[in-house]
Parts: C-alpha cells; structure tokens; sequence
C-alpha cells in the first residue's frame, strides 16, 4: 500500500469537496462501534503529491488517493466520522491538515474555523497484505454494476446460510457471472468478456457488495473500467483512484443450473412497471408473517387478490392489451399460483428492461422471469401455498 513515511505528523493543503467525497466511502467501511479504536479511525498518508486515505474493519480494505498539496510529508489516524462530519460542514474550497510532531491532536483548518482532533499512532493501524493474482479480469462498471445489482437482492441473511451469505461471482465459458441465492429464489447475471480466462468462482460478502455497488454505481466511475484480481483467500477491486480489498466467503456456492426450470407450459408477457405498481398495491393488505399474493391467470386478463386477515382485502385486473405502457399477454394452460409479493417485487423493482417474460408450470413449481434484452439473466421465484 503505502510507503514508510513519518508517522504522526503532516501538514497538507487538500480541495474540501474531492476530500469529503472520499471520506464519504470511506465511513461506510469502517464499523460505527467498534471496541478497537483504530478500526474507528482512517489513515492519512501525506507523500508525493497526494493525500492516502485507508479505512478497514479488517475483512474490508479501502483505499483511496487524491491529489493534495504537500507540505510536509507524513501519517495520522483520526476518528472517520468526526472528520467526515467536519469536513462535509465546512464551506472553504480548501482546508489545511496539519500535525505536528510529537503532537496528538491533528489540526483541520478553514478560513475561520479549526478543529483539534485527537489522534492514534498510524503505526498501529491494520495493514491488509497485498494478494498474489491467481486471475485477473476488467469488466465496465456500468455493466459490472448491472449484474451486481441484478442478483445482489436475493442474498440470504441467513446467518447460518454462510455460504449464500454474499453473491457469487464466476467466469463460466467466457462469461462473467453474478448469482445469488436464498433458498427461496435465485438470481443470475451474465456479462460477456474478450480476454481467454480460466473458470474460477468466489464469494463476496455481503458489506463488500453493498460498498462495491456505491463505487462502480458512482458518476465519477460509471464510464470506467473496473479490474477485478483474485488471490487465494481474497479478492481485490481497482476503479480510477480507488482500491477494495476483501476477504471472501470460505464455502462452495451451490450448483445452480437445476434452480432454472427448462420446460414451462405457460407464458406472461407484461410491462414491467405495469405488474410492479398492481403487486405493491394489492399488498398492502398482507400481514408480516405470512405475506402472499395470489396470481391468476386465464384466456381473460390477469388478476391479482390478497388476503390479509385483519387488514381485509384487495383485488385487482389488469385486461390484455398491445399498447407499450399496458401491455400484458398470456398463452398456455389457466393458471392460480401464489407468492411472496417481495420477492416479486424485488426483481421487478431491480429490472431496467421494459417488458418481462414469467414461465409457469403449476401452483407448485417456480416461476421463471427473464427479459429480451438480456435473455441469459434469469430470475427464479419459488411459489407458495395460498
């Protein structure tokens, strides 16, 4: 990561927004209680030009650079928050950091404003050994951020479910994969990628996805590339200025190919939107323990009821149509099959694309939704009794 340089002091001149814009990133990696002090704090590394940010709850390692105006290089941890807090509130172009040596405060100063902040020995902060790269991939963050988030909501919270407690990520017959599963749904996207490389799969906690999502998911990094390395035990991500190192899920993500259902008797093609807004509605009168919507389908329209005990009940139709913001059509067997309207929901709400295609068998075989415009995603829905 960094070079030696002298520890606990420094003194910088640094662009207040570019330094609350990282640090931002960074609060959300460290653990707001935390009983070791140094894991509460960042690490600042003034040298060459540059100001290293560092941040750490010891599975997750983020690091971050800009360019900074250097008067005397040096090192310092301080508390995240307090700086972060500080730093967004102060309204200069620019502020000065500076710590004097032997001195344990660090100095934020505006035009009229300074702050003395206590401070710990940079020494004493974790320092995440590099990996050695078993593979490495670039994939574009746009494209990267789409199959994150298209699988990333069906992640278990399961503790006990440690394995399926993250999503997994995998190169499979030159495609680039995300899946993620629950036991109750699964989920599935693809990405195509030029370079030759090897199968290989991993399993990314959930904190690293949910971090990693606001970096590639950024307008600074959107347009970028984002180089993705494999070690041993860990994994390593780099986007423009920033760098994610994390520890992976030690187990074996399931084989998934038996989740996808390949023979459905029956076909709902319906504009996303459409479906979504009558789901939610219609739920509103589910109760928390058990929240089901039943969905019928025959040669007439489509019809959504609910059932919630004590909140009553809803109903709801929506009629076949061709028109682009109405659309619904149906083939195949009529159909009464039931869900968990979240997980509906969830892939619904997710989903950029249009108009979605559900696959249905019976009332006790899953659901397949899938788009056009990216045939190989596929989203797995199990139904429920109703």
């Amino acid at each position: 990561m960094s070079k030696n340089v002298n520890n606990n002091s420094l003194e910088i001149i640094v662009q207040t927004k570019e330094l609350a814009y990282v640090l931002s990133f960074a609060a959300s990696v460290v653990e707001k209680r935390n009983v070791v002090s140094e894991l509460s704090n960042v690490k600042l590394v003034a040298r060459d030009g540059i100001l290293e940010i560092g941040a750490t709850d010891l599975d997750l390692y983020l690091n971050q650079t800009i360019g900074a105006e250097v008067k005397k290089e040096g090192q310092s941890t301080v508390s995240t928050q307090i700086l972060s807090d500080i730093v967004r509130k102060i309204p200069d172009k620019e502020i000065i950091l500076k710590q004097d040596a032997g001195s344990e405060h660090l100095h934020v100063i505006g035009n009229s404003c300074k702050f003395d902040l206590l401070t710990l020995p940079a020494s004493n902060f974790p320092q995440m050994e590099d990996l050695e790269a078993e593979v490495s991939l670039k994939v574009n963050c746009e494209e990267f951020a789409r199959i994150v988030e298209y699988t990333s909501f069906a992640m278990s919270n399961e503790e006990t479910r440690y394995n399926l407690n993250g999503i997994y990520l995998h190169v499979k017959n030159g495609e680039f994969l995300s899946a993620a599963t629950d036991a109750h749904r699964f989920s599935i996207a693809s990405s195509k990628i030029e370079a030759n490389i090897n199968d290989f799969g991993v399993i990314i906690p959930k904190k690293t996805v949910v971090e990693l999502l606001k970096i590639v998911k950024d307008t600074k990094n959107i347009h970028s590339d984002i180089s993705v390395t494999l070690g041993a035990n860990k994994v390593k991500f780099a986007c423009n200025n920033l760098l994610l190192m994390s520890k992976l899920i030690d187990g074996n993500f399931p084989e998934y190919e038996s989740f996808i259902p390949n023979s459905n008797e029956s076909k709902l093609i319906i504009n996303t939107k459409l479906l979504a807004s009558a789901i939610d509605r219609v739920a509103t009168v589910t109760v928390d323990k058990f929240r089901a919507i039943k969905i019928l389908l025959n040669d007439t329209c489509l019809a959504i009821t609910a059932t919630g005990e004590a909140k009553g009940a809803a109903n709801e139709s929506i009629n076949f149509s061709d028109h682009k913001e109405s659309y619904c059509s149906f083939s195949g067997n009529n159909l009464t099959i039931g869900f968990n309207p979240r997980y509906i929901m969830d892939v619904l709400g997710t989903l950029k694309e249009e108009q979605v295609h559900i696959y249905l068998n019976d009332a006790s075989s899953p659901a397949l939704i899938k788009t056009l415009e990216n045939p190989r995603d596929s989203f797995v829905i199990m139904p429920v009794k109703v």
